[in-house]
């Protein structure tokens, strides 16, 4: 087995090169999506899942690699070059010694015969095996949702599904379900001229242990990459160059793959080039937060003033004020319409209900998320805006983000 050592891996290393080019370097993998899930595996169901599989990670390709992800190791034992590559380049290395143990595991295993592809976690050991599937999304959200289960249960922190950007010293969360605008506006909060971004996808609130306590609450987040839809590019034509010179995921090379109603809309015929980056709704680019505006339009931390939650309701108003018993309302329900890859496509523009708008949880404990929730509202100020009516452009919801970034 060939073991990679944090110290393989710089941060200044990953930043690409911002002139356009006709070519990618991006990697189809045969799952697009997540796959099929088991999360309730019992110790001895895993120690037999594992002597099944484990022989398929030969010496020769197999490659290990422990991540940071907020002070919970997570270790990734991998066949996949491509998983193992979005992998290093995602997360803070943890330290160079065998000594210090990782908190979780994840197995992720290809070829390996006549087994669906399928996802596993064992809860009591905290480890996760992924079988016959390099979709990175899904191995990502996984250790996020492994190193949440510790950070909770053992350090009072909150970990969340969404965004987090700083406007001249204040912080705006963004809470919201897949394909409802969050990265959209996070992108476009840190553009502003004293703006700068956390994270888009995953971030952090560290609770005092004194429930009484009026401490104010500091947002952080866990990754040096993001990993962005790169369909953003279409709206906002800035991120096309800086997504073409990263590592993709998906991004379809065909115009008979694109996923557009008409020839129009894909790049490959409409701009000449051999892909198309909005032609997936769920490829994906592994990049560097300082690549996306430089060093200084990035911050590790940021208080909490303002939460804003997002949907796409054609029958809801675009904009309510909640106190913290109605957002925790909202937020347990998690009702959301299913978008362009978040789901089958038979299922895309349908409702669903994703509690807590976080499918990242492997085992959620619901009164501990209500009470997250509840005291980050309380110590902040809450609003729900509505994306979806008519005439509730991309810059009509970031303006109310603004208006109540003053409010608040």
């Amino acid at each position: 087995m060939v073991v990679a050592t944090g110290g393989d891996r710089l941060a200044t290393e990953l930043t690409p090169p911002l002139a356009s080019t006709t070519t990618v370097n991006n990697y189809h993998t045969e799952q697009i999506g997540r796959v099929e899930a088991t999360k309730d595996l019992t110790p001895t169901q895993l120690d037999d899942l594992l002597s099944e599989v484990k022989p398929y990670l030969d010496h020769e390709t197999t490659k290990q690699w422990d991540a940071n992800v907020n002070g919970i190791l997570v270790r990734l034992i991998t066949n996949s070059e491509h998983q193992m590559d979005f992998w290093m380049d995602n997360w803070w290395p943890g330290p160079n010694d065998d000594t210090i143990l990782p908190h979780g595991f994840i197995y992720s295993i290809k070829d390996v015969p006549d087994k669906e592809p399928h996802a596993y976690y064992c809860p009591q050991r905290q480890t996760a095996v992924f079988i016959n599937t390099e979709y990175y999304g899904q191995c990502k959200s996984w250790a996020l949702g492994l190193a949440a289960q510790a950070l909770e249960r053992d350090f009072n922190t909150h970990s969340i599904h969404g965004a987090c950007a700083e406007i001249d010293g204040q912080g705006i969360v963004l809470v919201a379900p897949t394909g409802t605008g969050k990265t959209t506006q996070v992108n476009k909060l840190f553009q502003h001229p004293k703006g700068r971004i956390i994270g888009d996808d995953w971030i952090y609130i560290k609770h005092p242990e004194d429930p009484d306590s009026d401490a104010p609450l500091t947002v952080t987040q866990p990754e040096r990459s993001l990993y962005v839809r790169t369909e953003n590019a279409e709206e906002e034509d800035w991120l096309r160059p800086i997504f073409e010179n990263c590592k993709l995921e998906n991004v379809p090379e065909d115009p008979n793959t694109c996923h557009h109603d008409d020839d129009e809309d894909c790049q490959i015929n409409d701009h000449g080039t051999d892909f198309c980056l909005w032609g997936f709704g769920n490829s994906r680019a592994i990049i560097p937060r300082e690549a996306m505006l430089g060093p200084d339009k990035v911050a590790d931390q940021a208080p909490l003033n303002l939460v804003v939650l997002l949907r796409r309701d054609e029958d809801a108003p675009a904009e309510v004020w909640l106190d913290a018993d109605e957002a925790v309302e909202v937020l347990q329900e998690g009702r959301y319409q299913i978008r362009p890859g978040a789901g089958p496509k038979e299922a895309w523009g349908t409702y669903d209900n994703e509690p807590w708008y976080n499918p990242y949880l492997l085992k959620p404990d619901h009164d501990a998320q209500a009470e997250f929730f509840r005291r980050e509202v309380e110590n902040s100020a809450c609003v729900l805006l509505n994306t979806a009516p008519e005439g509730e452009t991309i810059q009509r919801t970031y303006k109310r983000i603004l208006n109540a970034l003053e409010k608040a």
